[in-house]
């Protein structure tokens, strides 16, 4: 059973209509054949380094729906953002860790469809007054175990060693990288002689920003450091638990097939040493027990890269033109005015490139090609190598340097607003020169096609998309979930469309779930999360989410079933699909645990702690709803490009 008629515009088409800018309502569009324009070589203009936001647009008080504000009452989409900004609310800590049945299902879970659904995100971002920035939130891990047309809830925090040692003292401790205030004693002091001076740019591990079920091994994976889970509870067992906790890896991955027609999961670190001016980047490879089976490392001129790309024969980084913005060290950072991440900025004296790594047999002979197109790029689709031994690389493209996440995170339709592009660069691997070629220019991220055509040739992929246009040019916020295809030979776009779950909800990084025994690319479904924010039965304050299940082959009709889950879940990072069913209803000993707990926790809320021997009583806070010498700072400024990732 379909519900897209029960959608509030819930099927659009490729965003080529442009929007009423007096209430922001998308305008008609329909389903078309979409033509690909060529990229334009040559530099972008040099960009002011733009500075990360403290926190999202804050609430407006007196507003009756609950929704942010803080913008002008001529802005486009005024409303869409103001909603949208209701997605990145602090929730109030331990206490609001939940588990359950979700049992308002709309249509039906396909009977067939097994596995969990795990996300992963910053969720509390204030203690004791002291705000911090979003991405520097403690990170959430969300479940939705699904089997036998039923889905199972859990939330849950990652309790890393920071997170514990705040807990104990309730008060912020450890500095972040995204936030400009430092909750340390005396931070002009601790930032001019620990930070500068002492080369000391250790910053808090929140384990925020990814989880992965991967060969029996559930980690959350923050800017380099993975934390092990309990598959069963999501409980933090620690680093180092597993080989895919033990190696320090960022948040990005792809998981690929052998020649052999076994499965790997690839992972890699990126760090950088600015006073050297060198890279040092690893990359492994976990077979499917979970054992790390292969370790490559190699060293190049510094660079800042935030994802991969994995094919046959190579692993491929977008190196992106940054450089230290060096005035900003000793005029801001040291003053509290900005934060470790916004002392990086556009290098304009160099083009963007693609550095290709060998991945099988002795060669360490690393490539690089220049790209005939000015652009970032942070996250990326996917790749392969063509018939001709060229690298077929697709990725969302940005004209500037603005760290993604002001544009996504805190966007306000005026400065800040999506502007990404989908781009498909051909990499000739004898000229080493990569041609860029436009596929879509609707503002799209958090790309995801079928893991089982990671580095092969492939033909659909699903994405975030931005909903609507003004004749200014000035883009809604993302809202919408894309399926775009394109011939695995061709440069354009034979097929785009956008399905978009309401006028007051937002779609959350998609996910393809592939159906058993399909022959098909795109034979399964799209799932996601969807914050809506005017939910009807809200736990927190209006807001609410729900999982949505759409058949990846008939996308324009919507979801199958929409569930609401039990709890609010800020809009998170990234996350996975696991097609292994973990994190299910509880088991005999968590449930001989949990009663336990009841019988003394004196009407307390109760949580099972950091590991499955730690239950651990907690008084309940209120809700809090938020938005969000120089050689020897580079030391710490070494580690941007893994943070960023």
């Amino acid at each position: 059973m379909s519900l897209a008629r029960a959608d509030v515009g819930a099927r659009r088409a490729a965003t080529t209509g442009t929007v009423d800018a007096r209430d922001g309502r998308p305008g008609r569009a329909r389903g078309r054949w979409v033509s690909a324009r060529a990229g334009r070589g040559g530099r972008m203009p040099p960009a002011r380094a733009v500075r990360t936001p403290m926190k999202p647009v804050e609430e407006v008080a007196g507003d009756a729906s609950g929704v942010g504000g803080g913008l002008s009452q001529q802005t486009p989409f005024e409303r869409q953002y103001k909603d949208y900004a209701t997605g990145y609310a602090s929730v109030p800590g331990l206490a609001y860790e939940n588990m359950g049945w979700v049992t308002d299902v709309e249509g039906e879970i396909p009977k067939e469809m097994e596995g969990t659904l795990l996300r992963n995100g910053p969720a509390m971002y204030e203690r004791g007054g002291f705000v911090k920035s979003y991405l520097d939130g403690d990170g959430m891990v969300t479940s939705i175990a699904v089997k036998d047309g039923k889905a199972y809830f859990r939330n849950k925090f990652v309790r890393t060693e920071h997170f514990d040692q705040e807990e104990e003292q309730d008060k912020y401790i450890m500095p972040s990288i995204f936030t400009a205030s430092d909750p340390r004693p005396f931070p002009f002091f601790s930032r001019l002689f620990g930070d500068i001076i002492g080369g000391d740019l250790r910053r808090k591990q929140n384990g925020a920003y990814n989880v992965l079920n991967w060969g029996d091994s559930l980690v959350a994976v923050d800017y380099k450091k993975p934390y092990a889970l309990n598959p069963d509870t999501l409980e933090t067992i620690g680093h180092g638990a597993c080989d895919l906790s033990s190696a320090m890896h960022t948040s990005h991955y792809r998981t690929v097939t052998e020649p052999d027609g076994s499965r790997r999961c690839v992972a890699f670190l990126n760090e950088v040493d600015w006073r050297t001016e060198t890279t040092h980047a690893v990359f492994y490879e976990f077979d499917e027990n979970g054992k790390e089976v292969s370790r490559r490392a190699y060293d190049y001129p510094s660079s800042y890269v935030h994802d991969l790309i994995v094919t046959e024969n190579y692993y491929i980084l977008f190196d992106c033109p940054v450089k230290i913005d060096f005035p900003a060290v000793f005029t801001k950072y040291i003053f509290e005015k900005s934060c470790l991440s916004e002392l990086i900025c556009e290098d304009t004296s160099r083009r963007p490139l693609f550095r290709i790594f060998p991945r099988r047999g002795d060669s360490r002979d690393v490539k690089t090609a220049p790209a005939d197109y000015w652009c970032y790029a942070y996250h990326h689709v996917n790749g392969f190598e063509d018939k001709d031994g060229n690298v077929v690389f697709d990725t969302c493209t940005w004209d500037k340097f603005t760290l993604y996440f002001t544009d996504i995170c805190n966007p306000n339709g005026v400065d800040n607003y999506p502007r990404m592009k989908l781009s498909r660069f051909i990499i000739d691997m004898d000229k080493l020169e990569a041609k860029h070629y436009l596929l879509s220019d609707t503002p799209c991220e958090l790309p995801i096609t079928s893991w089982d055509y990671t580095g092969l040739p492939y033909e659909h992929m699903y994405l975030s998309t931005s909903v609507g246009r003004t004749e200014d040019g000035v883009n809604g916020p993302m809202q919408a979930l894309s399926k775009a295809s394109l011939k695995i030979d061709e440069q354009k776009l034979y097929y785009e469309e956008q399905w978009v779950p309401g006028d007051r909800k937002f779609a959350m990084e998609p996910f393809f779930v592939p159906r058993k025994g399909g022959t098909d690319e795109d034979d399964g479904w799209v799932v996601a999360l969807v914050h809506d924010a005017a939910a009807e039965k809200s736990n927190f304050d209006g807001r609410g989410t729900e999982m949505v299940i759409i058949d990846a082959k008939k996308f324009s009709e919507g979801p199958v079933a929409r569930l609401r889950l039990p709890s609010y879940v800020p809009f998170g990072v990234h996350g996975s699909w696991s097609p292994k069913y973990v994190a299910g209803p509880p088991k005999e000993d968590e449930l001989k645990r949990l009663q336990e707990m009841r019988s003394k926790n004196d009407g307390k809320p109760i949580s099972l702690g950091a590991s499955a021997a730690e239950p651990v009583i907690h008084a309940t806070p209120s809700p809090q709803a938020i938005g969000v010498g120089v050689a020897s700072l580079l030391m710490g400024i070494t580690a941007l490009s893994s943070i960023l990732g």
